[in-house]
Parts: structure tokens; sequence; C-alpha cells
């Protein structure tokens, strides 16, 4: 009988174990649906400011207007910002991730041999796979909330800016993983800095589009220009995180109902077992009676 024995005590553990990740499950469904809302609110953002910034570009007369940021020049030093998940049990989220970062950068050494390479990394989990790969971020950001909007990413970006403006940096590339549904999430490298034209505008509109009523700028169009450019760079930065996090609940989600429904596969074959050991063992004992019984004559 220490079959049986050992079969209802592991068959108490899936048990317990299904109850968790049914509940990791719920917890992340609900994550999912309120990082969603944050993450097509914060799109919806990123649109009006691309279309008010390209509006400002084109207005007045002359050349299109350069910004600080959109400048371009050789490049030796490079920053890429990486963000990445914040716990395990999400899938595939943190290895995809990881994989990503380590591809990137192994293409930005062989683009540019000679450039300088600095990582800044949010996340636990990525921080830990820059250090598995021997790439250890020059600044790590792991303990961080679950809401990215609390994240300390203004006072961070506010450097990487004027690190730029000032010559320390030469570009700025993003790493994350853009959020296209509960079930679809894709690990993307994009160039941030310097920004470029299409980068003003809202995403499907190729070239100079104006709306055709006359809007007024105060203090002036260039004024608001160079007050808006910067702010669509932080939104983008921002967008990314917004979807990075959808991204790992969705993962989590995910995970936690093929786990949830595997340990309900299991436990339907550890009761089938543990039936017929038990069946077994009650068929041996009627067997000894019976034979017990027959031999008292």
């Amino acid at each position: 009988m220490a079959g049986l024995k050992e079969v209802r005590s592991r068959l108490v553990s899936v048990k317990n174990t299904k109850k968790i990740t049914y509940a990791m499950k719920l917890v992340s469904a609900a994550k999912l649906r309120k990082a969603q809302d944050a993450t097509t609110r914060s799109r919806e953002y990123t649109e009006l400011l691309r279309q008010l910034a390209a509006r400002l570009q084109d207005a007045g007369e002359g050349s299109a207007r350069v910004h600080p940021l959109m400048e371009e020049r050789k490049i030796e030093r490079i920053a890429v910002i990486v963000i990445g998940g914040s716990r395990g049990l999400a899938g595939g989220y943190n290895a995809n991730l990881g994989r990503r970062v380590e591809s990137t950068l192994l293409e930005l050494r062989a683009i540019r041999p000679s450039a300088e390479i600095e990582v800044i990394a949010f996340g636990r989990k990525a921080v830990e796979s820059l250090r598995r790969m021997n790439r250890a971020p020059q600044m790590a950001l792991e303990n961080l909330s679950e809401d990215p909007t609390q994240w300390p990413l203004t006072e961070v970006l506010f450097k990487v800016e004027n690190d730029f403006r000032e010559g320390r940096l030469d570009a700025v590339h993003l790493i994350y993983t853009k959020f296209k549904s509960a079930l679809s999430s894709t690990p993307v490298t994009e160039q941030l800095l310097p920004l470029s034209a299409n980068m003003l505008r809202p995403a499907g509109e190729s070239g100079g589009s104006v709306s055709d009523r006359n809007l007024l700028f105060e203090p002036t169009p260039e004024a608001v220009f160079d007050q808006v450019v910067p702010r669509v760079f932080r939104s983008l930065v921002l967008q990314g995180a917004l979807d990075a996090k959808a991204s790992e609940h969705g993962s989590r989600m995910a995970a936690m109902d093929a786990a949830t429904k595997n340990a309900g596969d299991l436990i339907r074959r550890l009761q089938l077992r543990y039936n017929k050991l038990r069946q077994s063992g009650i068929t041996s004992e009627l067997l000894d009676i019976i034979g017990g019984s027959e031999a008292l004559g």
C-alpha cells in the first residue's frame, strides 16, 4: 500500500498547485486588463503628440524645423535602454527578451566595433539576464512597481537627453516587448535618438500632412516645438514600458492557464491510478479473507 500513499500524497500536492496557478491566472488577467487600458490610452496620447509635433515642424515658412534631439552625427557612444520583467513564471517572456537583447548588442558591436555601449536596464529579470551574459548594465533599476508611470523614467530620460545634447551620447536604442494582444507579443528594438522626421509623425502617416485648420501657437511655433519634441521621446519610452508590462501580464496569464490545464490532466491521471491501486488493494484483501475462511473450514 506504499504506492497508494505515495499517489495520494502527490494527488493532494498537484491539486494545491492547481489552485495556486488558477489564482495566479485570475490575478494576471485582472492586471492585464488594467495594463491594456493604460497602454491604449498612452498610445492615443503618443499619436496625438506626434501629430502636434508634425504640424509644428511644418508650420511657417522655410525648411522643416530641426531639434537638438534630431541631430545626426558620427556614432561613437550608444545607450541601450532595456525594459524587462520584474518576476518570473511568465512563460518565455523573459527568455525571449533576453535573446533579443543579446542579438541587438551583438549587431551593434558588429556595426560599430569602436563605439562605447552602455546599457540602462529596467526590471529585475532584465538585469539578471544581462549579468548572466557578462554585460552588467551601467544603470540597473530592479525594484520597480507594477505601474510603469511610477518608475523613475523621467529622471533617467532627462539624463539621457542631456547626455545626447552635450555629445556624451550619439544614439539611443530601446528594447522592449511590444504588446499586440493577450496571446501575442514580440520583443523589438527601436532607435529613438536621434529622432527622425518620421518619428514625429503619427503611425501610418508619410510626409507632411498638416491640418487644413489654421492653428496659432503661443508664444511661437519654434518655442512650442522645442518643448514638444522631448515629450515625444519620453512618451515613446513610456509607451514601451507600458507595452512591456502588458506583455508580461499577458504572458504570465497564458503560462498560468497552461499550467492549470496541465495540472488538471495530471490530476485525472493520478486519480485513475489511485482508483486502480485502491481497487487492487481491496481485491487483494478480499482474496485473503476468502482464503482464510476456506482454510478454517
